[in-house]
């Protein structure tokens, strides 16, 4: 058994890969949250995308039509808002800390993190809403009855994705970047 004190009950959490000490204290509860929130926010209009797109949504035959000359955009777009809703993950994660074996400097996802957060409020919970209170639909008015339902239901969530988000960051930078000039 190792005579260094675990980082839990020390609170001190050590550095992925390394045996120093990380400069942070583990993240809170409610940072946790809201990064797997976030990140779970983004799931399922990724997969309502990718289900529509391969015909087995019913109800969507419209909508497919208009996107069947370009495939290759809806399913990028979905795996690019995965992978991205994944990466807040890790700043609540060890693995968030190093990349191919390098630190990551601890100003670089408060940085990053803040941008992409601004982003897609800006997309989602600002632009998106604003259309939709506004009359605008996304599908183009292609998509009808139950099937509307289950989409509007699959992106709700997608509203929330930039302010959890942000909230991450937050408590990243806070554990992070907290008495530092």
């Amino acid at each position: 058994m190792s005579s260094q004190p675990l980082a839990r009950s020390t609170g001190a959490a050590r550095s992925p890969g390394t045996d120093r000490p990380s400069t942070a204290r583990r993240p809170q509860r409610w940072e946790q949250v809201a990064a797997w929130a976030a990140f779970a926010c983004t799931v399922p209009s990724a997969v309502w995308r990718l289900l529509m797109l391969v015909g087995a949504l019913p109800g969507t035959a419209e909508l497919r039509a208009l996107h069947a000359d370009e495939p290759g955009y809806v399913v990028g777009l979905s795996i690019v808002q995965v992978l991205c809703g994944w990466l807040v993950v890790g700043l609540v994660r060890p693995w968030g800390e190093r990349l191919a074996g390098i630190d990551i400097p601890r100003w670089l996802p408060v940085i990053l993190g803040t941008l992409g957060g601004l982003l897609v409020t800006w997309l989602f919970t600002v632009t998106l809403a604003g259309q939709l209170l506004g009359g605008a639909r996304p599908d183009q008015y292609t998509v009808h009855g139950s099937a509307l339902a289950l989409m509007v239901a699959a992106y709700l969530p997608i509203l929330l994705w930039g302010p959890l988000t942000l909230a991450a960051v937050v408590g990243y930078a806070r554990r992070h970047l907290a008495g530092r000039s």
